[in-house]
Order: structure tokens, then C-alpha cells, then sequence
């Protein structure tokens, strides 16, 4: 009888996609051992192509649990949280730190993180009350106990105070350019063009008021059709929809007769790599939530209407 651990190898399709995976993630050990932070490599892979988001939980555990044996902490968090610039502003200053973070989105799922690079945050838009995030934090002066002493300083950052400064956090020869500056002017010297990620940006959230007497299952095919539809147009795009601060994940399981009324207010917003049209998408959800919502119910089997 063939062991559970190897069946799956027993197959073609799914032997060379294990092989894949061993592959790039013998990759990936070689480029964090030589120093780089995971969630920039797994980031910059994702971007290529190169890997799927399916694989970055076995990378994750693989490389920072199994092999660095790294301090972690996780938390499901007791607010919802904005102020980016504050973590990669400290972060780029405490650069004797390797932080990433694993932070489970409600709408797009597990994200990594490094605080230090801005375009990850923009990646998300926000930190969600009550969803979860696990912190992994190595020191580059390989002391775990000022991993663990980084990691406090990390939540305290993330409650908006402001820890001590601990020079523990920072590189000597970097804090010896900051007691002793130096000024010296050379010529000008050509740059190489930078690397600019592909990431996907967010909308903030857009509000419709129904105008309908209910928001019955007429509006809610008409929003269908009209979410459907930009989809179609914009296919890097996803209409994300929210009613009193929770993600709608199914139209049809919060929207039922008499579930939101006159004067209710439903929220929407973009996510996509190239995201256009959005007045428009909003105007039509305006109407698909009145009395007028019957225009767009009007379209054949097996065709999108065509709006955009």
C-alpha cells in the first residue's frame, strides 16, 4: 500500500508542480540566507508569476518556522488600522530588523508584508478588526532576544505609541552616519531604472443609498448584472460590496426582501491593477438600488450587458 505522504507524487500533473514549488523555494532559502526579506522575494515572484498565493503558507512555515526558527506572535486584531507611514518610516530606519508579516485580508487573503516597503501597504489599504496577523521578526545581529524585544515595539507601534529608542534596532555603521554626518558633492552619476512591482490598488469605499421602497431580489439581479458587466470590462478588476461594515461575500445571502430598506446605504469598492470607470459603475449601482432597476435585467442568456 503506497503511503499517504507520497500518493499524491503518483500523478504526473502533480509530481511536476511539486517539483516547481521545490524548485523556486530552494530559490527562495538561497536569496533570505543571503539577507533579503521573504516578503519582498515571495512579492516580486507572485508579480512574475513565478509562484501562486496557494504556496506561500508552506514557504512561509517552511522557511521561517522550520528553518530560522524565527520569534512569531499572531493576533487577530482589536481595531482597524491606517497609519501606515509611521511603520515604514520605522522600519526603513531599523534596519538591523527583518520583519514580515503574514496578515489574513477579508476580501484578497493572505498577504505578506514587509513594513519598511510603502508599496506593500498600498497593497493592502487597510488593517480589518478582527482579522489575522502573525508577525516573524529576525535580527540581523542574530540575537533572538532583540527579535522578541522588536516585536513588542512592532505592536506598540501598531496601538499608535511609540516605544524607546533601542539602538539594538539599528546597524552600527548606520549609527555612525547619523552621530557624524558626512557632506561630500560628486558629479552626478546615471541610475539604473527601478524595478516598479506590479501591485494591485484599492479604491477607497464608495456609498449607494437604495431609493427602491425594499431592496428586493429585482435590485439585487440588476446589481448582478451591473458588477458582472464591469468585471467583464475591466477583467484585473473585483467589485468588493459592504452593508454596516461587513464584507457581502453572496448578494443573495444579505440581500433578501425587506433586508435593506429605503434610505439604506450599501458601500463598494474597487480592487484591480488598473481601475477605471468608477463613477459610472457607481451611477448604474445608483439605479440598479431605485425603482429604475428593471433596465438592467434586460439581457440575453449567456451575455454581459454591455455598459462599459
Amino acid at each position: 500500500m503506497i503511503g499517504k505522504t507520497y500518493y499524491s507524487t503518483g500523478k504526473r500533473e502533480t509530481y511536476n508542480k511539486l517539483l516547481r514549488h521545490m524548485v523556486f523555494t530552494t530559490t527562495i532559502v538561497d536569496r533570505f540566507e543571503k539577507g533579503e526579506n521573504l516578503a519582498n522575494i515571495l512579492n516580486e515572484m507572485l508579480d512574475q508569476g513565478l509562484i501562486t498565493k496557494e504556496q506561500i503558507p508552506a514557504i512561509l512555515r517552511l522557511i521561517l518556522v522550520e528553518r530560522a526558527k524565527l520569534p512569531s506572535e499572531s493576533i487577530n486584531l482589536n481595531y482597524d488600522f491606517y497609519n501606515f507611514s509611521i511603520l515604514s518610516k520605522t522600519f526603513q530606519k531599523w534596519n538591523a530588523l527583518d520583519i514580515v508579516i503574514a496578515y489574513y485580508h477579508p476580501t484578497y487573503g493572505l498577504v505578506v508584508i514587509n513594513p519598511a516597503n510603502q508599496d506593500h501597504w498600498d497593497r493592502v489599504h487597510e488593517l480589518k478588526k478582527d482579522e489575522l496577523l502573525t508577525v516573524y521578526l529576525r535580527s540581523k545581529k542574530g540575537n533572538q532576544e532583540i527579535a522578541k524585544k522588536a516585536i513588542d515595539a512592532f505592536f506598540m507601534l501598531l496601538e499608535n505609541k511609540i516605544p524607546e529608542e533601542d539602538l539594538d534596532f539599528i546597524l552600527p555603521e548606520e549609527r555612525k552616519v547619523e552621530e557624524k554626518p558626512e557632506v561630500k558633492l560628486e558629479p552626478p552619476q546615471p541610475q539604473p531604472s527601478p524595478t516598479i512591482p506590479k501591485s494591485r490598488n484599492i479604491t477607497p469605499k464608495y456609498s449607494v443609498q437604495v431609493t427602491n421602497e425594499l431592496f428586493h431580489n429585482g435590485n439585487v439581479e440588476a446589481w448582478k448584472n451591473i458588477i458582472e458587466a464591469y468585471e467583464a470590462k475591466y477583467p484585473d478588476c473585483k467589485v468588493i460590496v459592504y452593508h454596516e461594515g461587513e464584507l457581502i461575500q453572496d448578494l443573495n445571502s444579505l440581500f433578501k426582501w425587506g433586508k435593506v430598506k429605503h434610505g439604506g446605504v450599501i458601500m463598494f469598492q474597487v480592487i484591480g491593477e488598473n481601475i477605471k470607470s468608477v463613477s459610472r459603475l457607481q451611477k448604474y449601482l445608483h439605479e440598479g438600488a431605485s425603482p429604475r432597476f428593471e433596465s438592467f435585467l434586460k439581457k440575453d442568456v449567456n451575455k454581459v450587458l454591455n455598459l462599459f
